[in-house]
């Protein structure tokens, strides 16, 4: 696994040591602001599909803090040439997206850091100790559905913008830019394609999502599958004579298991070789059944095969298809017909760790001394919004930001406040590193 280097960055203002001191002086007192912006975040439902509630208190939020801002409905029509918009997702009307800007003061490279505004179900609240729309905080903590994924990151984006508007009146030599995009839960790279298609095409691009702090220069791609089987319902008396749907149900989950073995190889990737699983296949639902003593006549489940930055996703769409029809040449299935659907599918991307961005990011870790020496570079172990652009224009790419998977899309997630004030730093200094580096 490559070790990580840092160089140093040319095009810092010769000043530039009092302002960062400043810049982080004006981040140590926004730190109550950005904790209360963040709550105030949490305490708005924003699940997929209705995160207009959120976007607009944002906006309004940009507006009293002077930012230029950009805020735009798209359409399934002006995106219909593009492959993503034909996939399932939920309706576009109604779902904004917000670009918040700090424009430069000359021609260096824009930056812009990418969150999604929707956020999964809270599931049952009873759950929770704390609330998921509370935004409660307790011993150094966040509480509240979309506290690390990714409300927390966001929040500590607005803080770096917020801060760097104030140290850097007149502006740093780029653009430095916030999108918050709908859908990323919903059907990854849909929101980002938005704002891609109204025009925004930044020179490089943070994608916001629960790291533990560190910068990741790769992500996963993946697909979600529908899987369905047709059985045949009888009375469960004489079931003999049908065909249950939910016991052929059952031996594809057993599949599918075999299946997530056999796929860790070949040519795994050494940025993803820390995870136990290499191409994980997680089911996230299953249904089955329609009358009360009966044989099962249709069920089925769903879930997301997720996979390595470059591999094909026809090629693993078709293995997929493939090994799962081996079930009926091994005398299972119990007689039912299997009907598979690929509903949702997005690329990955890999950065390399010697590209400018990267090496920002590293030189932004070391500003705050943190030791970046020999110390591995890995992959986001996910799918994100990092694919869209890097596959439409191969925009420079990193995912970055406080929390960590662990907490994701569980009851009680959090985020730890210390890690949300030390990215809106690491963030606010990236910027600064990316936007000054010469432009050739």
């Amino acid at each position: 696994m490559p070790g990580i280097t840092t160089t140093q960055p040319a095009g810092i203002p010769a000043n530039s040591s009092d302002m960062r001191c400043s810049l982080e002086t004006y981040l140590q007192e926004l730190q109550p602001a950005t904790e209360d912006l963040l709550a105030k975040l949490l305490q708005i439902p924003s699940t997929s599909g209705d995160e207009g509630n959120l976007v607009m208190f944002i906006a309004r939020w940009a507006a009293k803090n002077n930012f230029e801002t950009e805020l735009f409905e798209s359409s399934e029509t002006q995106l219909q040439t593009y492959r993503q918009a034909a996939l399932r997702h939920i309706p576009l009307a109604g779902r904004p997206t917000l670009v918040i800007k700090f424009p430069g003061c000359s021609v260096g490279r824009s930056l812009m850091f990418n969150a999604h505004s929707d956020v999964i179900s809270a599931g049952d609240p009873g759950r929770w100790t704390h609330g998921p729309w509370s935004g409660e905080i307790a011993e150094g903590r966040i509480y509240g559905r979309g506290a690390c994924d990714v409300k927390g990151p966001l929040a500590s984006a607005l803080a770096a913008l917020t801060a760097l508007k104030k140290t850097y009146p007149h502006g740093l030599p780029g653009d430095v830019m916030v999108e918050i995009v709908p859908g990323e839960e919903d059907c990854v790279g849909l929101g980002t394609l938005t704002s891609y298609v109204r025009g925004y095409h930044p020179d490089g691009l943070i994608v916001l999502e629960p790291t533990e702090g560190q910068p990741r220069n790769a992500s996963r791609g993946g697909v979600r599958f529908v899987i369905r089987l047709h059985g045949k319902a009888v009375h469960g008396t004489v079931k003999w004579l049908g065909q249950d749907a939910i016991i052929a149900l059952r031996e594809v989950l057993e599949h599918l298991e075999i299946m997530e073995k056999e796929f860790a190889l070949p040519d795994p990737n050494p940025l993803f070789a820390a995870y136990p699983v290499m191409r994980p296949i997680t089911v996230d639902r299953v249904d089955g059944g329609n009358w009360q003593g009966a044989t099962c006549d249709l069920a089925g489940c769903a879930g997301y095969l997720e996979l390595l930055p470059m591999d094909d996703l026809a090629i693993w769409k078709n293995r997929f298809e493939h090994r799962l029809g081996e079930l009926h040449d091994q005398g299972k299935g119990r007689g039912c017909t299997l009907e598979i659907e690929f509903s949702e599918e997005y690329g990955g991307h890999e950065l390399s760790a010697q590209h400018p961005l990267s090496q920002s990011a590293l030189a932004a870790m070391t500003d705050r001394g943190v030791t970046t020496r020999n110390r591995p570079w890995a992959g986001f172990n996910a799918g994100c919004e990092a694919g869209l652009r890097w596959g439409m224009d191969q925009t420079p790419t990193l995912v970055w930001g406080p929390g960590s998977l662990e907490q994701a899309h569980g009851a009680d997630e959090f985020v730890e406040l210390k890690a949300v004030h030390e990215a809106a730093l690491s963030f606010a200094l990236c910027a600064i590193h990316w936007t000054t580096l010469p432009v050739k």
